[in-house]
């Protein structure tokens, strides 16, 4: 066997195997770089043990490696990391959110439905606690709870990092669930690619890559097009249950406002038509000869006289009455009052079963319904140059789609919520462009680089139908708008010292600015003296400042124990502004502002039983920054805590809540070999825990605000499992998540009196179990065959009256699809997600269990989920 010496660039990639260290991936062909071609893998491979220097020492001169080449994926984290390839599933039309399903220990919650406002979760953390980054750059922006993973495209993408646990030092910050990291393709050799694809409710897929060598670097350009109609049709199980409890009892409401009017035409015209319905009736008062019949008859009538013994009488009493001065006033006067009586008797089915009839006319025996306006249209463009040193990025998107209105919780009206009258056509606009510069270098022992980046980010909010249902619209219910520019810088880079050490530092810097203006901001909604925009934020700054330092030590002689040391310093400013004091919100001013900073720590433990084993243990604490108006609030609908101490000295203070901290650890085995008869697999199980303290509760205080209180602590505890298998024709994944978790709410008004008094609290949108399945079948080159399986148990989404939890049912989904390649540069993909229709079944239980009630009844989700969806996909290379 022989030692081979590297080159610079083959070094580099060496070091990358070993150990990722810097913060912008697939940057320069140094870190993190996509796997070299089968030759350049086969080379790096034939290496062997020096004779004077353990293998895999960090040497920078002569860099020999195990004979089995390091799979640098496991190697971008000491914790756990599960890397998903979009061209994998190219064609399959997945989003993101449908790709993070397949990994352990992650859930997605689609908030507002498939293709709306979606958010991820990690290892039963909240969405906020989630830390998501494009090539390096954090997206997470302060004006937003969450990132809504559903906005962020996956073309033009040749990896997704999710790491859980232990954060490598290269992200900025700290994130009590994970971090998600997505890894824009590096421009290669020269390439033109397009694809074309369509699916079931209107859906439209198209884009082309294009790759060309320029100057010293490679440049890409990608343009991307997705859309849909997205009113898809569903059934409501329940619409026929709801038809057949509700509707006799509506009928015999109305039978009984029908047989009034029968007595009220017998009562005053001495006349009974015996009408049986209300349009038999609509159709005789609408038929001038039988109105002038009823009008005749209703003049004559003695009871409408009034006791009156004759016409005359009444006439004669009007005069005296001095309701009229002669006789041919008083006989227009009796005309009038006769004509007004008999059309009271017409109109009284109408005002006094007004709202039978409308729930008469909504319910149907029929459980078909359409979902409404939940369409998008959704454009992105990125153009990338890179070479060894330099990298430019440039990126621009554009959403804009519908909002569509939630399903009431009373199932009679779920059954309607998608009548043409019973929908809002509010819609979003949200515009992003963003700019990369960065470059890389190598010095002696020292890799590093620096980077800049800008955003501009602009949401619209409209809603024509603000004024469809007769109610005074409030702030924003016309149109807002949210105007976000945030600039931002890093350094990083890892240098080695010694033999048995390799640091990895980073310092990043960002600051975002926000404006916020909206429809009735400047109108006196509350009091005579204040307007909305003396209420309302309407200008925000955060500052961010991270300072971090990993190292990882090489333990033993033998090289098969690492420990990784971590320590950073993370740094947050947050003001909000209003452009005038609030009289209203006494105990907020007009600017509010709060720094928060700490030192927090991770350690992991790695260790190589042998080629097919491997051990690894990690610890650490986290401190999670808060957003703006998390801080801050809004001025209105959010405010900082007033103060609910009796000192006197804190009257009229507001209590602004602080990060939330907490610890976390996993335990892992990982073998890497042959098993169930595979050419190769690789099964990872993890058993991790979470301890979090200083959570925020959203609470509501009186009847006009609600505000952020860090009132909850709690733990969470599972295993996850991700299992990979190969044979000659067959493939198979598998993942799979158990989570427990136990969480507490403390009093939101602490007092001399309560102190610190908990309470159990469910942790609210964390199914138990989950988890998912994919086969594939090769029977030949041309051909694949897959299918999937997905599950979701059941779970707790909220507290209703005597504080019994509600929630939403499990959901099993299977999906089938094949792929064909047509000749080396052509292939189309076909296939159907949801195969069964079960995504519409989901439902939605009140836990109230009033008897009787409707509160007890199972209901539709507040946005229910599409169910069976076919595509298919056409690719070309040129």
């Amino acid at each position: 066997m022989k030692q081979r010496k590297l080159t610079k660039n083959a070094l580099a990639m060496s070091i990358a195997c070993s150990l990722a260290f810097s913060l912008t991936p697939d940057f320069g062909g140094v870190a993190y770089a996509a796997e070299p071609d089968s030759k350049q893998s086969q080379e790096t491979t034939e290496t062997v043990k020096a004779d004077s220097k353990p293998a895999q020492e960090y040497t920078l001169e002569s860099v020999t490696v195990e004979a089995k080449r390091p799979d640098w994926e496991s190697k971008l984290s000491p914790g756990t990391v599960t890397i998903i390839r979009p061209d994998d599933y190219k064609g399959e039309q997945k989003t993101l959110p449908e790709l993070l399903k397949d990994v352990p220990g992650v859930h997605v919650r689609y908030v507002s439905g498939k293709g709306q406002y979606t958010t991820v979760s990690v290892r039963g953390s909240t969405a906020a606690q989630v830390g998501v980054f494009v090539d390096g750059v954090l997206s997470n922006l302060g004006g937003d709870a969450a990132v809504d993973i559903s906005t962020i495209p996956i073309h033009n993408v040749e990896r997704i990092e999710v790491y859980r646990g232990y954060i490598p030092a290269r992200f900025g910050g700290t994130y009590m669930g994970g971090v998600i990291n997505i890894v824009t393709k590096k421009p290669d050799k020269a390439n033109i690619s397009a694809q074309v694809g369509k699916s079931s409710w209107g859906g439209t897929i198209a884009g082309l890559e294009i790759t060309q060598p320029l100057g010293s670097g490679s440049l890409m350009i990608g343009i991307n097009r997705d859309e849909s109609d997205g009113d898809f049709r569903y059934e409501n199980p329940y619409s026929k249950e709801v038809y057949a409890r509700d509707m006799p009892g509506l009928q015999a409401n109305m039978n009984f406002f029908i047989r009034t009017v029968n007595d009220n035409l017998d009562l005053y015209t001495g006349i009974n038509p015996g009408y049986s319905t209300l349009e038999e009736v609509d159709a005789a008062f609408n038929n001038p000869a039988v109105y002038n019949q009823y009008l005749s008859a209703i003049r004559g009538n003695w009871y409408w006289l009034n006791w009156h013994s004759s016409k005359q009488e009444m006439l004669d009493d009007y005069i005296l009455n001095n309701r009229a001065s002669t006789l041919a006033e008083a006989e227009q006067l009796y005309n009038q009052e006769a004509k007004a009586q008999l059309d009271d008797v017409r109109t009284s089915l109408h005002n006094q079963s007004a709202g039978t009839r409308k729930l008469m006319s909504e319910l149907s025996n029929d459980n078909t319904r359409w979902r409404k306006n939940n369409d998008y249209k959704n454009t992105d463009a990125i153009i990338k140059w890179q070479d060894d040193h330099w990298l430019v990025k440039g990126s621009w998107k554009k959403i804009d789609r519908g909002m569509p209105r939630r399903v009431d919780g009373d199932p009679t009206l779920s059954t309607i919520v998608d009548l043409p009258d019973k929908f809002e056509r509010k819609r979003q606009e949200l515009t992003t462009k963003e700019l990369m510069v960065g470059r890389r270098d190598m010095s002696g022992n020292l890799e590093w680089g620096w980077q800049l980046n800008y955003l501009d980010q602009d949401k619209r909010y409209r809603n024509p139908d603000y004024q469809k249902f007769g109610k005074i619209p409030a702030v924003f219910e016309e149109w807002s708008a949210f105007d976000s520019r945030r600039l931002g810088g890093a350094i990083d880079g890892t240098y080695k010292a010694g033999d048995n050490h390799l640091l990895e530092f980073l310092a990043n810097w960002s600051k975002e600015k926000m404006d916020v203006n909206g429809s009735r901001m400047d109108k006196y909604d509350f009091e005579p003296s204040l307007t909305n925009r003396e209420r309302f934020r309407t200008y925000y700054e955060h500052t961010l400042f991270n300072l971090q330092l990993q190292d990882t030590i090489t333990l033993n002689q033998a090289a098969d124990l690492w420990l990784t040391p971590s320590i950073r310093y993370n740094y947050s400013k947050v003001m909000g502004r209003a452009l005038g004091k609030s009289d209203l919100n006494k105990w907020v001013d007009q600017e509010d502002s709060q720094v928060n900073d700490k030192v927090t720590w991770q350690v992991a433990l790695k260790k190589q039983v042998d080629e097919h084993l491997t051990l690894r243990s990690t610890y650490g604490t986290y401190y999670r920054l808060l957003n703006l108006y998390e801080i801050a609030g809004d001025g209105a609908g959010i405010l900082p805590r007033p103060n609910a101490y009796n000192d006197p000295k804190y009257a009229g203070q507001s209590i602004f809540p602080v990060p939330e901290e907490g610890t976390q650890w996993d335990l892992a085995a990982i073998w890497d070999g042959r098993l169930l008869g595979a050419n190769s697999s690789k099964v990872q199980l993890t058993y991790f825990g979470r301890d979090s303290k200083n959570m925020l509760h959203l609470y509501r205080f009186g009847y006009n605000f609600w505000s952020y209180t860090n009132a909850r602590k709690g733990q969470a505890n599972g295993v996850e499992l991700q299992a990979d298998f190969n044979w000659d024709k067959w493939d198979m994944s598998l993942a799979g998540t158990y989570l427990h978790t136990k969480q507490q709410t403390k009093y939101n008004a602490p007092s001399s009196s309560t102190g610190e008094i908990y309470f159990s609290y469910p942790q609210l949108y964390t199914p138990e179990w989950e988890g998912s399945a994919r086969l594939t079948y090769r029977p030949d080159n041309r051909l694949a065959v897959f299918g999937e399986v997905k599950y979701i148990d059941e779970m707790v989404t909220g507290i209703g009256a005597y504080d019994k939890p509600y929630g939403q049912t499990s959901l099993t989904t299977v999906g089938l699809g094949a792929k064909y390649k047509i000749d080396k540069d052509c292939q189309i993909i076909a296939g159907v997600n949801d195969l069964f229709d079960k995504g519409p079944e989901m439902t939605f239980n009140s836990g109230n269990n009033y008897s009787g009630s409707w509160q007890a009844q199972n209901m539709l989700l507040e946005y229910p989920l599409q169910g069976r969806t076919y595509y298919v996909t056409l690719q070309y290379k040129y």
